[in-house]
């Protein structure tokens, strides 16, 4: 049964379940939502729960969203948190709430959802909503028998093993359709978790992206993966401003601009997947007490990211750096690997620093061969320029310049 009701503000706190890291920022957005409903009002309901509903199983790893135990809170925010702060700011004493009985599982979907459709994400705050859930509903032991049969396995393995050369189906656990609540208090513990890894992987991949497959899943494995990295390093996929100011020292310490973001909320990007595997390679591969694997990425980011570069091109050169760095640690003794590290980073960045020289503005074009030894660093500023004016073909490319250029020759010549 939902609830609407207009509730105090001081008995509301945040939800451990719910998904953004830093609900308020004080930000451009953020002030422009606080001078709305200052004006306007709220046309939304905050969602809330009971705070005896907060299960507290499982938290983000990376967060402070756990519920304060000091306060005369009496419901938890599932979603509308910065609704919520903006209120506040706006010196609104009660604010509009739904209240929903929902379990740990529940409150995390809603969240996940309800704040990706109203300000997008970012793929930090993503992957850790996505690996909270997996927390909740990922087996918690290897299997030992089929749950149908009884017959004697060892491991997930020889389960899906036997299940698939049988009649025998994996059950699966009882968990609430879309728009379902159910009362916390009439489920068990143990209700949401899958008897398989595989199973909880698909029922996220088939949650969050609509489709179970095989290429679904592996998004969601990188989704988890990039929930493990290293606080400091998830941080590169944060919005700046939500950022800690030890998040931007660090990253600042090692060239990066603070200002910038890497990856994107909407999906699974190609960055944070090289992120993790230069991350996993330095932390396998490198025999040193030297390079601390943390900061020998954020090292690595740092000396290989142009300003120039596109997001492609960021995740093209990380691939091409932990390649060529595997391969000469291969060649390498245990006492030369920081060494080499060293010297294959600053061979890399001395490479790329050459590729994307500036061009001088008032540079004239002139006639290529385009079998000469030119050819290469044409194509290196064709790319470039097409990514910074974001056109879609070569042919759109080409007008764009010989329009601008033949301006500059009106002006510069006095033609009518």
């Amino acid at each position: 049964m939902i609830e609407r009701t207009d509730l105090p503000i001081e008995v509301l706190t945040l939800d451990p379940m719910q998904s953004r890291e830093r609900a308020w920022s004080g930000d451009e957005p953020d002030r422009r939502l606080a001078e709305s409903i200052a004006s306007d009002g709220l046309y939304q309901d905050i969602i809330v729960r009971p705070l005896e509903d907060v299960e507290l199983g499982v938290t983000h790893t990376n967060t402070d969203n756990d519920v304060e135990q000091d306060t005369e809170a009496e419901y938890a925010i599932i979603a509308g948190s910065r609704r919520y702060h903006a209120a506040m700011e706006a010196g609104h004493e009660t604010v509009p709430c739904k209240i929903v009985r929902s379990t740990d599982l529940e409150a995390a979907w809603t969240s996940l959802s309800e704040n990706t459709d109203r300000r997008e994400l970012s793929e930090q705050e993503i992957a850790q909503q996505l690996s909270l859930i997996y927390e909740l509903v990922r087996p918690r032991e290897e299997p030992a028998a089929c749950p149908e049969c009884g017959e004697s396995v060892s491991g997930e393995a020889q389960l899906l093993t036997h299940s698939t050369q049988t009649e025998c189906d994996l059950p699966e656990p009882s968990l609430p359709t879309e728009g379902e609540l159910q009362d916390p208090g009439e489920v068990e513990d143990e209700a949401y978790r899958f008897i398989t890894e595989k199973q909880a992987l698909e029922y996220l991949a088939e949650h969050h992206l609509g489709r179970d497959d095989s290429g679904a899943v592996d998004i969601i494995r990188g989704h988890l993966r990039t929930a493990q990295l290293p606080p400091v390093l998830q941080s590169l996929f944060k919005a700046p401003t939500d950022r800690t100011v030890q998040e931007r020292m660090a990253i600042e310490n090692y060239g990066i601009d603070t200002r910038t973001r890497l990856g994107s909320g909407e999906g699974k990007s190609g960055t944070s997947t090289e992120i993790v595997k230069l991350h996993e390679t330095l932390d396998g591969e490198l025999d040193t007490d030297e390079i601390e694997p943390t900061d020998a990425v954020l090292e690595a980011v740092g000396s290989l990211r142009f300003e120039e570069m596109s997001e492609q091109e960021l995740r093209r050169t990380l691939r091409d750096f932990r390649h060529e760095l595997r391969a000469e640690l291969q060649e390498a003794s245990a006492d030369e690997h920081g060494e080499v590290f060293g010297d294959t980073l600053a061979q890399q960045a001395d490479d790329l620093r050459t590729s994307y020289e500036k061009i001088e503005p008032t540079r004239p074009f002139k006639k290529v061969d385009v079998l000469g030894p030119e050819t290469q660093q044409h194509s290196r500023w064709h790319v470039q320029v097409m990514n910074r004016r974001d056109v879609s073909g070569h042919g759109e490319l080409v007008r764009e310049l010989y329009q601008e250029r033949l301006e500059e020759l009106a002006e510069e010549q006095g033609w009518d």
